[in-house]
């Protein structure tokens, strides 16, 4: 790619990228590819990787300068220390990794070992990985460069903790970082690498031949003159992966933090006044639409001067906004905005947004919004009548923009404001609605996940958003939309005689497809309804990705934490409802959900209702063989693979396992379970139905099991003896009406904490180790913990 010809690729594109740095640092690593024997004891990489594959908790400490550390080139919140946690576990899904960040601003190695008894011995690392040097070689020799790096070094292997050294990142060429310099001092730490035999990720070997190969490119990972952004960061994280593990991740698409209006929300929402820096026409429509959120929303705003000015002019113009202390700072520069060219424009832009951020931290919001969001379509504009005469052809030539450019410079915009790991307000190709709903539309989303973070719950029948552990095979931020259906359609009809149902999607659906109906649910059982797009919602994400299908594990944990949000909710508004009765139901894939939500949580619901759904992870399921079932989890058998299945992640996806039933039985699990199946099911089994209930009755626990045959076919509920049954909602109510209705002859109602309440540990054992669902928080948090052996994989099962 070349500036002004060839269209800037979108952020997906990394992996090209990815492929010509790790190609450029190949050579750096191979020495360190095959090490040693340990028979001096020294901890290894090898051994790193064995943590990190096995699922021991592995703590690494990150130790640099300012390049290490969290600041406004990255967006003040999250560096390369926190995208290496999520590239390791993206590597390794059962990995369970504490990253530390010590990296502070203007250090040199000097500084370093002044401070690595507190920030890095004391934290018991199992891997330090350090670097330095872009200080160092502004007042640091380079034999005093090199002797303080073997002693850092020197430290962490005695500390017990295996090291990995970096090279410092390449620059613009400045008269105090010279790229020669930094050069020399990069070839002092390919030297000491080589000398102790340890690993190396030369991040200065691949800075620089991507600059040759691809200017454009290398100025899209820089946020100033010597600092990568968060582009940047995300590729040190991925060369890190690699020679730490040997295996190769993106994360291009890795989401940023989902709290980008919060502290605004947080300000309007106690009433006080919001201080706005915004660019026209964003210093006049910023306030009509959070006012129509916050009716009497108070905000005093500053317009950031666009006209006429050139991008730079922006940028210094930017240099007051820290000094004011705002709330909310909304970056809008046009695609069209003067500048010299592309790199200037790449580089006056990045300022733009570093002096819309605090040095460090994030205490304001900055919200930039793409040149698209402003886009008028020409079918729009054809029926728009001039209010002036029209141009002459000649004038109107000069104004002419060439479409090509202005939407290479929105990539450009895109993938600079993405270097600073910030959500922000784009137009959808196919959106043609005007800029201010495109604006309002994107505020009442964000509002949705700040509502969700403040347990907030809506008056009326709405969605939020709530936050959710980190799925391995995609880290990162997270959130599950949880769609609220109360008795009557709003919160004021809630009483302490309401419960809470779940009703769960199946597998490819999305926001109630393939359950009972919620409106059906909370106006007959007076519950409050709850759809919960778990992991994998959609039939893109759960058929159609490459990803295996989680298959209610991570699925129910989602689910829990809905369940969890809504309790909360009502309990810190003060809103009574009735505990006791809190119900679940699901069709199919969100009948595996409802099952397995009870067992993570066995000591939380009054009922549950499983309508078809599956009952086991079984290998014709999980591997795609021709056997009982046509459904493909995409897991893999190969222990090598991200998608491997271990023994231990089957086991417990059985909710019909002996041994974990056993378990609930012994923590006294008092749910009535309703299990309803046809017996010509062929997608989930007849047969998984007929084992797992025959091992619930064995193990005492209170199931009733509906097996659907010919006889059972009515017009009301039941119209098939396979996998569809008939009309979910009615099924529900005519095999556990009477367990879920509050006047039902049989009516459920928990008695004692539910696992919310207990705080304490659900522990599931397996073959190699233990599956912890701890509810010591308000909401539950799952994790594998190894055993002291791990067994080879067997295929029998």
């Amino acid at each position: 790619m070349k500036f002004n010809t060839d269209k800037v690729p979108p952020a997906s594109s990394f992996a090209t990228l990815k492929l010509v740095v790790l190609m450029a640092c190949l050579a750096s690593a191979q020495a360190s590819a095959d090490e040693p024997d340990a028979s001096d004891g020294r901890v290894r990489l090898s051994d790193i990787a064995q943590r990190l594959a096995t699922g021991q908790t592995t703590r690494i400490v990150c130790f640099g300068d300012s390049i290490t550390g969290a600041y406004y080139h990255t967006g003040g919140v999250r560096a390369w220390c926190d995208m290496l946690g999520l590239a390791l576990q993206q590597a390794n899904p059962r990995a369970n990794v504490e990253m530390i960040n010590a990296g502070s601003s203007g250090h040199t190695t000097v500084n370093a070992l002044a401070r690595i008894d507190k920030d890095v011995i004391a934290k018991q690392p199992h891997l330090v990985v350090v670097m330095f040097g872009m200080n160092d070689v502004t007042r640091v020799s380079l034999a005093d460069y090199r002797e303080n790096l073997r002693s850092i070094i020197a430290r962490c292997q005695d500390a017990g903790a295996a090291v990995l050294l970096c090279t410092p990142n390449s620059v613009y060429e400045n008269p105090a970082r010279p790229n020669d310099r930094l050069a020399e001092f990069s070839g002092a730490v390919r030297q000491l690498a080589d000398e102790l035999s340890l690993s190396l990720v030369d991040c200065f070997a691949a800075w620089q031949q991507l600059r040759d190969d691809d200017p454009a490119e290398w100025m899209l990972l820089m946020s100033d003159t010597i600092h990568p952004n968060m582009n940047g960061h995300r590729i040190f994280a991925e060369l890190m992966t690699q020679e730490i593990c040997g295996k190769q991740v993106s994360l291009a698409t890795s989401a940023p933090p989902i709290d980008a209006l919060h502290h605004t929300f947080d300000r309007l929402a106690q009433q006080q006044s919001v201080k706005l820096v915004a660019m026209p026409p964003f210093d006049a429509m910023l306030p009509e639409v959070l006012r129509k959120h916050f009716p009497d929303a108070e905000i005093d705003v500053t317009t950031w001067p666009v006209e006429g000015q050139s991008v730079a002019e922006m940028a210094e113009w930017a240099k007051r906004i820290r000094g004011m202390k705002p709330d909310l700072v909304i970056p809008a520069v046009s695609a069209t905005t003067a500048a010299i060219d592309d790199k200037q424009f790449v580089h006056d832009y990045e300022w733009v947004l570093n002096w819309s951020f605090q040095f460090a931290g994030r205490p304001w919001d900055v919200v930039p919004v793409l040149p698209n969001v402003l886009q008028v379509l020409s079918d729009d504009a054809s029926d728009v009548e001039p209010d002036v005469e029209p141009e002459t052809n000649e004038s109107a030539d000069l104004d002419t923009v060439d479409d090509a450019a202005t939407s290479d410079r929105t990539e450009l915009i895109r993938r600079i404001v993405q270097g600073k790991d910030l959500r922000f307000i784009e137009r959808r190709d196919s959106d043609e609605r005007p800029a201010e709903k495109v604006v309002d539309e994107w505020i009442a989303e964000q509002k949705r996940t700040w509502m969700a973070a403040r347990n907030m719950l809506p008056a009326h029948n709405d969605h939020v958003f709530v936050p959710a552990q980190s799925w391995p095979h995609q880290p990162g931020p997270r959130s599950v939309r949880t769609s609220l259906y109360y008795p009557g359609g709003a919160l004021e009809n809630v009483t302490d005689q309401t419960g809470i149902m779940l009703t769960l999607h199946n597998w490819g659906g999305e926001r109630c497809a393939g359950t009972a109906s919620p409106t059906a649910l909370a106006d007959r059982l007076n519950v409050i309804a709850v759809c919960v797009d778990y992991l994998q919602s959609g039939r893109k994400s759960s058929i159609d990705d490459p990803e295996p299908y989680d298959f209610g594990y991570l699925q129910a944990v989602d689910a829990l934490r809905a369940l969890a949000w809504v309790r909360h909710g009502l309990s810190a508004a003060g809103h009574s409802y009735d505990d006791g009765r809190i119900y679940c139901t699901g069709g199919s894939g969100g009948g595996n959900v409802t099952l397995m939500a009870n067992k993570l949580a066995p000591h939380t619901f009054a009922c549950v209702v499983d309508m078809c759904g599956m009952k086991k992870l079984s290998d014709d399921i999980a591997f795609n063989l021709a056997g009982g079932s046509g459904l493909n989890a995409r897991w893999s058998r190969d222990r090598h693979s991200t998608y491997f299945l271990s023994i231990d992640e089957q086991e417990l996806r059985f909710v019909g396992n002996p041994r974990h039933l056993a378990t609930m039985t012994e923590r006294n699990h008092q749910t009535k379970i309703v299990v309803v199946h046809g017996v010509n099911d062929s997608t989930c089994p007849f047969a998984d139905a007929q084992e797992m209930v025959r091992n619930m009755k064995a193990a005492d626990l209170d199931v009733v099991a509906y097996f659907i045959d010919e006889c059972d076919l009515n017009a009301t509920a039941f119209s098939s003896l396979g996998h569809a049954l008939g009309n979910r909602t009615e099924i529900v109510f005519q095999v556990a009406g009477e367990y879920l209705l509050p006047d039902g002859v049989a009516a459920k109602r928990r008695v004692g904490p539910s696992d919310f309440e207990r705080r304490s540990e659900i522990v599931y054992e397996t073959t190699n180790g233990q599956f912890v669902i701890s509810f010591d928080q308000r909401y539950p948090v799952s994790r594998f913990v190894p055993g002291v052996v791990s067994e080879p994989y067997s295929d029998s099962r």
